[in-house]
């Protein structure tokens, strides 16, 4: 084969070859996922902005709809906690949502910083501060750090594993 004729087919290789589209996941380690969930994020928000969500004007009719199951409204949805603690999401604003003690005093705000994954989401305490940050990587896979940077849990599936891969819980969804 002449030197004309092997550049040419070398071209044709590589024109076939480009007209693929490669289809592939991306892995995340935890320590590319933890400088993926920190990109970006305050440290602080102005808790002042939020204060008429400090108490759930409306915890007596939450608690009496947690006890009846009916999570979902018009205008909100809750979500019960194994400890007592709920959160609503109110449909008006569905970029955050509020964590509340079985009390209804706020204890954390979480917002979404995006819809396309990597997911992220980001909670603040009653006094502005960082409190953790999620990072949703895959639909069965995420990360939680906690405002240090420290691997709070590593979701796999139905798996939850702790900084040195122990099993630390499941759930279902």
């Amino acid at each position: 084969m002449n030197k004309l004729s092997k550049i040419l087919l070398l071209c044709l290789i590589c024109f076939i070859a480009g007209a693929f589209t490669l289809k592939t996941g991306i892995t995340y380690t935890v320590d590319n996922a933890r400088v993926l969930a920190f990109e970006g994020i305050k440290p602080h928000i102005n808790i002042q902005e939020y204060k008429t969500f400090f108490f759930d004007k409306n915890s007596i009719q939450n608690k009496n709809a947690i006890i009846k199951n009916k999570l979902k409204f018009r205008d909100r949805e809750i979500q019960i906690f194994s400890d007592g603690k709920y959160s609503l999401l109110f449909k008006e604003n569905t970029t955050r949502y509020f964590i509340y003690n079985k009390s209804g005093k706020l204890e954390i705000i979480v917002f979404y910083i995006n819809n396309k994954y990597p997911k992220k989401s980001v909670a603040y305490d009653i006094y502005g501060n960082l409190s953790s940050i999620a990072i949703s990587v895959k639909k069965d896979e995420q990360f939680v750090f906690d405002e240090n940077k420290k691997l709070l849990a590593h979701w796999i599936g139905k798996n939850c594993y702790n900084e040195q891969g122990e099993l630390i819980m499941t759930r279902e969804y």
